[in-house]
């Protein structure tokens, strides 16, 4: 239950996360179904939140020497923040190895392509309800708010894939992961 400032319930949460893995990578699905209650639910448009992670300093860009990558080709932060696209990668040398971090959005959640916050030292994240900031940030002109309404008693949903994987991972292999998660 996501209860309001006065106590009451807003809306419920039907999480599912499914674990699955191989010797090379671990995968998590999740999947974030909020069913609005008896009053329209309105998630106001703000960069900071929907699905995210903080990483390692060797992940990170700043501390690290992790490279982000985009679905779109874009690499870097400073490229890829505020931008959509269906996935994105995070990846790195780690102990004479290269590992990685890659989330994907799915085509049926809310936004989709998600815009994604990812940073310098270490926050990877998905946002599809960031428009309004990320757009501004971005510099487009005439930019819209999302500002995301889920009216009483219905619902919306969000899924998420989180690859984390050790060795290589080609953009061509992603992809293949990507089509399989469609």
């Amino acid at each position: 239950d996501w209860v309001g400032y006065d106590g009451e319930v807003v809306l419920t949460e039907d999480r599912t996360m499914v674990f699955t893995g191989d010797e090379t990578k671990n995968t998590i699905d999740f999947t974030f179904l909020l069913k609005a209650k008896d009053k329209d639910v309105v998630f106001k448009d703000t960069k900071e939140g929907m699905f995210g992670i903080r990483v390692a300093d060797w992940l990170s860009e700043e501390h690290g020497n992790g490279q982000y990558l985009s679905s779109s080709g874009d690499t870097t932060e400073a490229n890829i923040w505020g931008k959509r696209a269906k996935w994105v990668r995070l990846e790195s040398q780690y102990e004479g190895g290269k590992m990685g971090i890659i989330i994907m959005n799915h085509p049926s959640s809310v936004n989709y392509p998600t815009y994604w916050h990812a940073r310098g030292y270490g926050l990877f994240a998905a946002n599809p309800l960031g428009q309004l900031a990320f757009q501004e940030g971005r510099g487009v002109e005439n930019p819209e708010p999302l500002n995301f309404t889920i009216p009483a008693g219905e619902s919306a949903i969000f899924k998420f894939k989180m690859i984390l994987y050790e060795g290589d991972l080609s953009v061509d292999q992603i992809e293949s992961a990507f089509e399989e998660y469609r």
